[in-house]
Protein backbone atom coordinates (compact mmCIF):
# COMPACT_ATOMS: atom_id res chain seq x y z
CA UNK A 1 0.00 0.00 0.00
CA UNK A 2 1.12 3.50 -1.24
CA UNK A 3 -0.29 7.11 0.20
CA UNK A 4 -0.84 9.87 -2.29
CA UNK A 5 -1.44 13.33 -1.37
CA UNK A 6 -3.15 15.83 -2.82
CA UNK A 7 -2.08 19.78 -2.81
CA UNK A 8 -2.58 23.16 -4.19
CA UNK A 9 -0.87 23.74 -7.62
CA UNK A 10 -0.87 27.49 -6.83
CA UNK A 11 2.50 29.53 -6.84
CA UNK A 12 1.21 31.70 -4.64
CA UNK A 13 1.16 29.61 -1.88
CA UNK A 14 5.02 28.71 -2.07
CA UNK A 15 6.81 30.39 0.72
CA UNK A 16 8.07 34.17 0.04
CA UNK A 17 6.52 34.24 -3.43
CA UNK A 18 2.84 36.69 -1.95
CA UNK A 19 4.71 39.63 -0.19
CA UNK A 20 1.35 40.77 1.02
CA UNK A 21 0.91 36.82 2.61
CA UNK A 22 -2.15 36.34 5.28
CA UNK A 23 -2.18 34.14 7.61
CA UNK A 24 -4.93 32.18 6.32
CA UNK A 25 -2.23 31.75 2.94
CA UNK A 26 0.38 30.74 5.18
CA UNK A 27 -1.65 28.42 7.55
CA UNK A 28 -2.43 26.53 4.09
CA UNK A 29 1.18 26.32 3.25
CA UNK A 30 1.70 24.54 6.79
CA UNK A 31 -0.86 22.02 6.33
CA UNK A 32 0.71 21.51 2.57
CA UNK A 33 4.39 21.28 4.32
CA UNK A 34 2.63 18.94 7.51
CA UNK A 35 1.39 16.61 4.46
CA UNK A 36 4.94 16.20 3.08
CA UNK A 37 6.65 15.67 6.21
CA UNK A 38 4.77 12.28 6.77
CA UNK A 39 7.35 10.96 4.32
CA UNK A 40 10.85 11.41 3.24
CA UNK A 41 10.09 10.91 -0.71
CA UNK A 42 7.50 11.65 -3.04
CA UNK A 43 6.49 10.62 -6.67
CA UNK A 44 4.99 12.85 -8.92
CA UNK A 45 2.69 11.71 -11.87
CA UNK A 46 5.13 12.10 -14.74
CA UNK A 47 7.28 10.06 -16.60
CA UNK A 48 10.47 12.29 -16.17
CA UNK A 49 11.40 15.46 -14.04
CA UNK A 50 13.15 18.87 -16.10
CA UNK A 51 16.26 19.57 -15.47
CA UNK A 52 15.45 22.95 -14.00
CA UNK A 53 11.86 23.84 -12.72
CA UNK A 54 10.72 27.12 -11.44
CA UNK A 55 8.73 30.30 -11.28
CA UNK A 56 10.21 31.86 -14.51
CA UNK A 57 7.41 32.12 -16.22
CA UNK A 58 6.08 34.39 -13.18
CA UNK A 59 8.75 36.87 -13.64
CA UNK A 60 10.37 34.99 -10.22
CA UNK A 61 13.99 34.31 -10.25
CA UNK A 62 14.03 31.12 -8.14
CA UNK A 63 13.53 27.20 -9.18
CA UNK A 64 14.72 23.93 -8.57
CA UNK A 65 17.68 22.18 -10.21
CA UNK A 66 16.44 18.49 -10.55
CA UNK A 67 19.62 16.72 -10.99
CA UNK A 68 21.18 18.47 -8.18
CA UNK A 69 18.13 18.78 -5.64
CA UNK A 70 19.75 22.86 -5.34
CA UNK A 71 17.76 25.70 -4.81
CA UNK A 72 18.55 28.37 -7.17
CA UNK A 73 18.10 31.95 -6.85
CA UNK A 74 18.14 35.41 -8.60
CA UNK A 75 21.49 35.31 -10.65
CA UNK A 76 22.13 31.44 -10.25
CA UNK A 77 18.42 30.62 -11.60
CA UNK A 78 19.58 32.69 -14.26
CA UNK A 79 22.77 32.28 -15.51
CA UNK A 80 21.85 27.92 -15.42
CA UNK A 81 18.90 28.61 -17.32
CA UNK A 82 21.05 30.00 -19.77
CA UNK A 83 23.31 27.22 -19.40
CA UNK A 84 20.60 24.75 -20.79
CA UNK A 85 21.01 23.26 -23.58
CA UNK A 86 18.37 23.59 -26.22
CA UNK A 87 17.26 19.42 -25.88
CA UNK A 88 17.11 20.42 -22.18
CA UNK A 89 15.56 23.55 -22.60
CA UNK A 90 12.50 22.02 -24.66
CA UNK A 91 12.15 19.98 -21.56
CA UNK A 92 11.75 22.27 -19.04
CA UNK A 93 9.27 24.85 -21.17
CA UNK A 94 7.12 21.81 -21.70
CA UNK A 95 7.03 20.30 -17.87
CA UNK A 96 3.99 21.12 -16.32
CA UNK A 97 3.98 23.79 -14.12
CA UNK A 98 2.96 22.58 -11.30
CA UNK A 99 6.27 20.23 -10.71
CA UNK A 100 8.08 23.44 -10.05
CA UNK A 101 5.06 24.34 -7.25
CA UNK A 102 5.87 20.59 -5.95
CA UNK A 103 9.52 20.98 -5.92
CA UNK A 104 9.73 24.33 -4.06
CA UNK A 105 7.37 23.31 -1.42
CA UNK A 106 8.84 20.09 -0.88
CA UNK A 107 12.43 21.52 -0.51
CA UNK A 108 11.62 23.96 1.79
CA UNK A 109 10.50 21.04 4.14
CA UNK A 110 13.49 18.51 3.22
CA UNK A 111 11.91 16.27 1.15
CA UNK A 112 12.92 14.71 -1.86
CA UNK A 113 10.75 14.12 -5.55
CA UNK A 114 10.92 12.06 -8.22
CA UNK A 115 8.92 11.03 -10.87
CA UNK A 116 7.15 8.07 -11.93
CA UNK A 117 9.53 4.90 -13.12
CA UNK A 118 9.70 4.39 -16.13
CA UNK A 119 7.86 1.09 -17.24
CA UNK A 120 4.00 1.57 -17.78
CA UNK A 121 3.55 -2.22 -16.16
CA UNK A 122 2.09 -2.70 -12.85
CA UNK A 123 4.00 -5.13 -10.97
CA UNK A 124 2.79 -8.96 -11.11
CA UNK A 125 1.36 -8.56 -7.76
CA UNK A 126 -0.70 -5.17 -8.50
CA UNK A 127 0.58 -3.68 -5.76
CA UNK A 128 2.08 -0.09 -5.82
CA UNK A 129 6.09 0.24 -5.28
CA UNK A 130 7.21 1.82 -1.87
CA UNK A 131 8.42 5.15 -3.68
CA UNK A 132 5.47 5.49 -5.64
CA UNK A 133 3.89 7.75 -2.70
CA UNK A 134 1.82 10.39 -5.14
CA UNK A 135 2.09 13.80 -4.87
CA UNK A 136 -0.93 15.26 -6.88
CA UNK A 137 -0.74 19.09 -7.39
CA UNK A 138 -4.26 20.48 -9.23
CA UNK A 139 -5.28 23.88 -9.41
CA UNK A 140 -9.42 23.75 -9.32
CA UNK A 141 -11.83 26.11 -11.60
CA UNK A 142 -10.71 29.86 -11.49
CA UNK A 143 -13.94 30.45 -13.05
CA UNK A 144 -16.09 29.08 -10.94
CA UNK A 145 -17.64 32.61 -9.19
CA UNK A 146 -18.43 36.25 -10.07
CA UNK A 147 -15.69 36.82 -8.32
CA UNK A 148 -13.14 34.27 -9.32
CA UNK A 149 -9.99 35.34 -11.46
CA UNK A 150 -11.43 34.53 -14.75
CA UNK A 151 -15.33 35.24 -16.15
CA UNK A 152 -17.17 32.88 -14.76
CA UNK A 153 -17.53 29.15 -16.83
CA UNK A 154 -21.88 28.13 -16.00
CA UNK A 155 -21.19 24.67 -14.13
CA UNK A 156 -17.63 24.86 -12.67
CA UNK A 157 -18.38 24.94 -9.52
CA UNK A 158 -20.41 21.91 -9.94
CA UNK A 159 -16.84 20.24 -11.36
CA UNK A 160 -15.47 21.14 -8.11
CA UNK A 161 -17.75 19.83 -6.22
CA UNK A 162 -17.59 16.27 -8.85
CA UNK A 163 -13.93 16.27 -8.26
CA UNK A 164 -14.00 16.40 -4.17
CA UNK A 165 -16.68 14.16 -4.48
CA UNK A 166 -14.86 11.48 -6.53
CA UNK A 167 -11.64 11.76 -4.52
CA UNK A 168 -13.86 11.01 -1.85
CA UNK A 169 -15.97 8.55 -3.34
CA UNK A 170 -13.08 5.39 -3.12
CA UNK A 171 -12.08 4.55 -6.31
CA UNK A 172 -9.93 6.12 -9.27
CA UNK A 173 -12.57 5.48 -12.09
CA UNK A 174 -14.63 8.14 -10.16
CA UNK A 175 -12.11 10.84 -10.13
CA UNK A 176 -11.33 9.82 -13.70
CA UNK A 177 -14.83 10.42 -15.11
CA UNK A 178 -15.13 13.74 -12.72
CA UNK A 179 -11.37 15.58 -14.17
CA UNK A 180 -13.23 14.36 -17.84
CA UNK A 181 -15.98 16.59 -17.20
CA UNK A 182 -14.07 19.64 -16.12
CA UNK A 183 -12.35 19.93 -19.35
CA UNK A 184 -13.90 23.21 -20.20
CA UNK A 185 -14.07 24.85 -16.63
CA UNK A 186 -10.57 26.52 -16.21
CA UNK A 187 -9.43 24.02 -13.97
CA UNK A 188 -6.02 22.38 -14.34
CA UNK A 189 -6.23 18.48 -13.84
CA UNK A 190 -3.62 16.78 -15.67
CA UNK A 191 -1.48 15.64 -12.85
CA UNK A 192 -4.89 14.19 -11.01
CA UNK A 193 -6.15 12.55 -14.28
CA UNK A 194 -2.50 10.95 -14.53
CA UNK A 195 -2.49 9.71 -10.96
CA UNK A 196 -5.99 8.25 -11.32
CA UNK A 197 -4.93 6.70 -14.03
CA UNK A 198 -1.94 5.35 -11.90
CA UNK A 199 -3.81 4.16 -9.05
CA UNK A 200 -6.55 1.96 -11.81
CA UNK A 201 -2.94 0.47 -13.53
CA UNK A 202 -1.84 -1.01 -9.85
CA UNK A 203 -5.91 -2.30 -9.12
CA UNK A 204 -5.48 -1.52 -5.91
CA UNK A 205 -8.11 -1.84 -2.79
CA UNK A 206 -6.98 0.45 -0.17
CA UNK A 207 -8.18 3.31 -1.64
CA UNK A 208 -8.89 5.74 0.77
CA UNK A 209 -8.90 9.82 0.83
CA UNK A 210 -8.80 12.68 4.08
CA UNK A 211 -9.55 15.85 3.37
CA UNK A 212 -6.75 18.62 5.33
CA UNK A 213 -8.38 21.79 4.11
CA UNK A 214 -10.85 22.54 1.54
CA UNK A 215 -11.09 26.49 1.10
CA UNK A 216 -10.86 29.38 -1.03
CA UNK A 217 -7.66 31.76 -1.57
CA UNK A 218 -8.23 34.62 -4.02
CA UNK A 219 -11.72 33.20 -4.92
CA UNK A 220 -10.61 29.75 -6.14
CA UNK A 221 -11.10 26.53 -4.20
CA UNK A 222 -8.13 24.63 -2.90
CA UNK A 223 -8.09 21.62 -1.93
CA UNK A 224 -4.90 19.36 0.30
CA UNK A 225 -5.53 15.96 1.33
CA UNK A 226 -3.96 12.93 1.55
CA UNK A 227 -4.75 8.73 1.42
CA UNK A 228 -4.08 5.46 0.30
CA UNK A 229 -4.38 3.15 -2.87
Amino acid sequence: MAVFAVIPAAPILVAGVDLAETSHAAQMRAAIESCLLTRSEWTLPVRQLPPLAGLGGLGIDRGIDTRTNELLEGEEWVQAVSELSAADRAVCESAHPAIAVALLHAHSVGVRIGALAGSESPSSSGAPASNENLLVPIDLSAAASEEAPLAPVPGAAQADERIIAALNAGEPQSVVTAVAAAADVHADLELLDAAAAHMLAHRSSDYSFTTVFDENLHEVRSLCGTGTY
